[in-house]
């Protein structure tokens, strides 16, 4: 990898607000895979982790409006937040219906290896398109 873009990749990745945007969502995906787990008690395991994942988006808009960005609460902001989160949740449902119903790992395993996957994209799209303001996005 050339020099630019590794600088271009830590001034992106290696900052306060991804740090504090990776814990936000580690509270987030905390609260899903504990719902996720308990409603898997009573429902089918993919179910189970779209409702963890939907409880889950609303703890991790609240923190990061909170904690990482510094804004207001704001409906239009959720709806973009929401949005953002499409392609994340896309990959993470795939990987999840693929590793519980194709290779039958244990529900903990992949919710949690679920979890890891998107960060650095999601973080991005997130940062632009939900909270970013036309000048942020200009000076980046």
């Amino acid at each position: 990898m050339s020099e630019s873009r590794m600088s271009k990749l830590k001034a992106i990745f290696w900052t306060p607000k991804f740090f504090q945007f990776v814990l936000c969502g580690g509270g987030g995906t905390l609260v899903n895979f504990c719902v996720s787990l308990l409603a898997s008690r009573y429902m089918n395991a993919t179910l189970a982790y779209v409702i963890g994942y939907s409880v889950s988006l609303f703890v991790t808009y609240g923190l990061n409006t909170w904690l990482v960005f510094k804004q207001r609460f704001s409906m239009i902001r959720f709806v973009k937040f929401v949005i953002s989160y499409i392609p994340n949740f896309l990959i993470l449902f795939t990987f999840v219906a693929v590793l519980l119903n194709r290779f039958h790992l244990p529900e903990v395993v992949v919710y949690l290896a679920a979890a890891a996957l998107g960060l650095p994209v999601t973080f991005v799209i997130v940062k632009l398109f939900a909270f970013g303001t036309k000048k942020e996005r200009e000076e980046e």
